[in-house]
C-alpha cells in the first residue's frame, strides 16, 4: 500500500486548533486528539469534542487529567539568573511578589538538602540548600531563559506522592468525559502502578472497566516505577524532554523499544516550552531516531500559530512517511514473556511471513486490541488491517502504529471476513 503512514499523529486541542475551519483543514491527518484538563473543564472542551465529532467521527479523543500537579502561585513572570539565591515557599493561593517563588505544595520543609526543584516550561532548575520551618533557600542550578514563568508545573526531585492516586477533581473530569464523549483516559503525571489502578477501579463503578488507560510519564517516580506501571496500563506517553534527565546512560530509543517488546503501545510528545526556538519534533534528527524504533504515535502537545496549524501537521505527515521507511528491522524472537501463549506463536509467525514473503497486508480480529498492539511491537513493514466488535477497542487502534482499525456488529463472523 502506497502512502500509508504507519506512525499516529495526536494534537492537543487548544482554542486556536478548535476552530472548525482550522480543523476541517487537518482533520484526516490526525489520527486522535487529546483534551487537557490542567485547566479545568468548561463548555468550551464539549464544543471542541462536537467539532472533532461532527467532522469525523471515527477519530480518537484522549482525555488527559489534571492530576495532583504543583504549580507556581505567583502573579507574573520572576525574572533570574544562574547562581541566584532564591527562596521557595508554600501558598494555596496566587501571590504578588517577584522576590521569591510560590508553589502549592505544603510539605517544602520535608524535601531533602540538595533536591532539586524543575520549572517545565522555564527550564529552570533550583537546587535546596537550607531550609527553614516551611520554606526553602534554593540556588538556580539551570537558568533557562532567564524567567520563572506564573503558574508553571513544578516537578520536585523527592516529593511525596504515595497518596496521589485519583483525585477528586480527576473523578469530576472522567465523569464529564465520559459524558460528553472521550475515548481513553491518560493519567497526567503518572507515578505508580496503584495510580492507574485507581482510574481503573474507578470507571469499573461507572461501568467503563473496558476503557482503555494511558500513563503519562513526566516524573522522577513515574519514571523509576516504569516497569511496574507498564503491567496495568493500556498504553504508555512518554514526555521525552521531561524523563530525559533521569535516563542517564540509558538512551530514549532504547526505552522505547524495550516498552514496545512488551507489546504495549507508546506515544511520545515534547513540551513546547516558552521561549524555545528549537521545537525538537520540528528537527529530523528526533523524528528519524522516533520512526527508526517503531513509536506509535507523535503527540504535538501545542499548536501557538494558527496560520502554521496546517503547515505544521502537513510537513509533520510528510517526514513521518520519510523517515518511518528507515525502520530498524527486529530480530526475530519470542516475546519477553514468562508464559508464551499459543497466540503469541501465531502473531510470531504473522510477522515472520511479511519477512520472508511478498504479503501487503495482515488481517486480523480482537476483543481487546492485544492481537494488533504485539503485532505492531514487531514494527511489520505492511499495514496491520484490524476489526473488532468492541467500541473501546475500536478507539485504542487509533493509537497503535501501523494499524487500521474497523468497528464491525456484533453478527460478523469469518464468512464475512472471507468475502470482504
Amino acid at each position: 500500500m502506497n502512502n500509508f503512514r504507519f506512525t499516529k499523529i495526536i494534537a492537543s486541542v487548544s482554542p486556536l486548533l478548535a476552530k472548525e475551519t482550522v480543523l476541517s483543514k487537518i482533520i484526516n491527518m490526525v489520527d486522535a486528539f487529546t483534551i487537557t484538563l490542567s485547566q479545568g473543564f468548561d463548555d468550551n472542551n464539549k464544543k471542541y469534542i462536537d467539532t472533532i465529532m461532527k467532522l469525523d467521527n471515527s477519530k480518537t479523543i484522549i482525555l488527559e487529567t489534571k492530576g495532583n500537579e504543583i504549580r507556581v502561585k505567583n502573579i507574573g513572570n520572576c525574572k533570574i539568573k544562574k547562581g541566584q539565591k532564591i527562596t521557595v515557599d508554600y501558598s494555596e493561593y496566587a501571590q504578588e511578589n517577584d522576590q521569591k517563588i510560590f508553589i502549592d505544595y505544603a510539605h517544602i520543609d520535608k524535601l531533602p538538602l540538595g533536591s532539586k526543584i524543575a520549572f517545565e516550561q522555564s527550564q529552570v532548575v533550583l537546587k535546596i540548600k537550607e531550609k527553614k520551618d516551611d520554606y526553602a533557600e534554593c540556588v538556580v542550578e539551570e537558568a533557562g531563559d532567564t524567567t520563572i514563568f506564573q503558574y508553571d508545573r513544578v516537578s520536585l526531585e523527592h516529593g511525596e506522592e504515595e497518596t496521589l492516586l485519583i483525585t477528586e477533581k480527576d473523578k469530576k473530569d472522567v465523569l464529564w468525559g465520559l459524558e460528553y464523549g472521550t475515548h481513553i483516559v491518560a493519567v497526567s503525571a503518572c507515578h505508580s502502578a496503584e495510580h492507574v489502578t485507581s482510574f481503573k477501579q474507578f470507571l469499573k463503578t461507572q461501568n467503563n472497566e473496558d476503557m482503555k488507560i494511558f500513563a503519562k510519564i513526566e516524573t522522577a517516580s513515574g519514571y523509576t516505577n516504569l516497569e511496574e506501571i507498564t503491567k496495568i496500563a493500556d498504553g504508555i506517553i512518554l514526555v521525552a524532554d521531561m524523563i530525559q534527565p533521569y535516563l542517564k546512560n540509558f538512551s530514549l530509543e532504547k526505552l522505547i523499544t524495550k516498552l514496545r517488546k512488551q507489546g504495549i503501545p507508546v506515544l511520545v510528545s515534547y513540551i513546547n516550552k516558552q521561549g524555545t526556538k528549537h521545537y525538537p519534533l520540528d528537527q529530523k534528527e528526533t523524528l528519524t531516531s522516533l520512526c527508526k524504533v517503531g513509536t506509535d504515535g507523535i503527540i504535538l502537545e501545542t499548536l501557538i500559530v494558527e496560520d502554521d496549524v496546517l503547515e505544521k501537521i502537513t510537513t509533520l505527515e510528510d517526514q513521518l512517511e520519510t523517515y518511518e521507511l528507515e525502520l530498524n528491522p527486529m530480530t526475530l524472537q519470542r516475546f519477553d514473556e514468562e508464559e508464551f501463549l499459543v497466540r503469541d506463536y501465531i502473531i510470531y509467525n504473522a510477522y515472520r511471513v511479511t519477512q520472508e514473503l511478498d504479503i501487503k497486508a495482515i488481517v486480523c480480529f480482537t476483543e481487546n486490541g492485544y492481537t494488533s498492539a504485539r503485532i505492531a511491537s514487531l514494527n511489520p513493514k505492511v499495514p496491520v488491517i484490524t476489526f473488532t466488535k468492541s467500541t473501546h477497542t475500536y478507539r485504542f487502534l487509533n493509537l497503535i502504529r501501523g494499524v487500521k482499525g474497523y468497528k464491525i456488529s456484533q453478527s460478523f463472523n469469518y464468512e464475512n471476513l472471507k468475502r470482504i
